[in-house]
């Protein structure tokens, strides 16, 4: 039986068109980019998420290119879609895994790092243990909601097979570099100026007392002192974390939109 004439071509294209940007995504996601997810879990959910959102699109009309280089910049501009939202929280996660490494290097557990298979290089311990701890976070306050409701929000304000690029995404991107830097400065600053007022304290004792040899006890006192206000500091940490969720969000679907975004 020639069953192939049943098949609506159009529809497949137009879901084709969804699985792509619902794939960039998925790439780019930071919830996802663990190598805990296998791929073929992404990709499960890639597909499954699409089917989802498919009835939404169903009525959609996508005019078919007439060519295939007119085909690749249509897939080419869903994938933009998915990757520039998932690129800008996958920044924010930078950010906070670079304030365990600034805490990491201050405490002077530069040498107790892990190999990262998802970067390819070594990650300090504090590091990964602030990008878990992130990811967590981000999963309890309903982040993983909002990251579905931005994303099926562009399908309603920018219909699929859409062309184009908005000179304000990279601007987005670069507003959103600029708040994960500062907000990696704030999480890290308890416990780099408590190493840093601890160094200058056994310094002057070293001056003033040199028969106690304050060096040779020097790495241990800066690692307790490191771990204690860690620990303190762990919560307000989470907590400037977890107040620029929003603001990320905000700036990418603004840069998407094409409305100029502004950094809070």
């Amino acid at each position: 039986m020639d069953w192939w004439h049943l098949i609506d071509t159009s529809k497949v294209f137009v879901y084709m068109l969804v699985l792509t940007r619902v794939s960039g995504l998925v790439i780019m996601s930071p919830v996802m980019m663990t190598t805990d997810t296998p791929m073929q879990v992404r990709a499960l959910l890639a597909f499954a998420f699409s089917l989802i959102v498919m009835p939404v699109e169903w009525y959609t009309e996508v005019i078919e290119p007439d060519t295939l280089p007119a085909l690749a910049i249509m897939i080419a501009a869903e994938l933009g879609i998915g990757l520039a939202l998932g690129l800008g929280l996958y920044i924010l996660f930078v950010g906070i895994s670079l304030a365990g490494e600034l805490i990491g290097q201050m405490g002077g557990l530069s040498a107790s790092q892990i190999f990262d298979p998802i970067s390819g290089d070594q990650t300090p311990l504090l590091s990964r243990a602030y990008q878990y701890l992130a990811i967590t976070v981000f999963a309890l306050i309903g982040g993983l909601d909002r990251l579905v409701e931005s994303l099926l929000d562009t399908f309603q304000t920018i219909p699929i097979g859409t062309i184009g690029f908005h000179p304000e995404v990279a601007h987005a991107l670069i507003t959103v570099l600029s708040i994960s830097f500062s907000m990696a400065i704030r999480v890290a600053a308890p416990v780099v100026v408590a190493v840093l007022i601890t160094m200058l304290v056994m310094g002057l004792l070293g001056k003033t007392l040199p028969q106690l040899n304050l060096m040779s006890v020097g790495f241990g006192i800066n690692s307790m002192v490191m771990f204690a206000v860690f620990c303190f500091s762990l919560g307000t940490g989470m907590w400037c974390f977890q107040e620029r969720i929003a603001d990320i969000f905000e700036i990418m679907m603004q840069g998407i939109h094409g409305i100029s975004p502004h950094g809070g």
